[in-house]
């Protein structure tokens, strides 16, 4: 299990927050002021990307979903990076892989962000 880590960068025009480790109540407040700086901060649209995340719960999810919710609300573009089949099953059971714009890699999330 690898420790929880949040890093900002910027790739392709969008600001991109990289996640890794679980996702769950333990890491979330962690989560939360990383997305919320994140989103307040920047002046693009953002791509979260959960290539090196082993595990998330419905804490992760509800984050994400407000994240979502305030970058269209600021009138940039969201993209979700999730190339493991296990956590993409959380967004196929909760129908969420077209509404947060989930994506199987980095490229295509920032074309798809960028392009909103």
């Amino acid at each position: 299990m690898r420790p929880f880590a949040v890093e900002r960068t910027r790739s392709g025009g969008v600001e991109v927050v990289a996640v890794e480790g679980q996702i769950d109540i333990a890491t979330s407040p962690r989560l939360i002021a990383s997305l919320s700086e994140a989103v307040a901060e920047t002046e693009r649209s953002l791509v979260v990307d959960l290539s090196a995340v082993d595990f998330m719960d419905s804490t992760g999810l509800a984050l994400l979903l407000n994240a979502h919710r305030r970058v269209l609300r600021r009138g940039f573009g969201f993209a979700i990076v999730c190339p493991r089949d296990a956590l993409m099953r959380v967004f196929k059971l909760t129908d969420l892989v077209d509404t947060l714009r989930v994506c199987p890699d980095r490229e295509s999330a920032v074309h798809l962000a960028a392009s909103s």
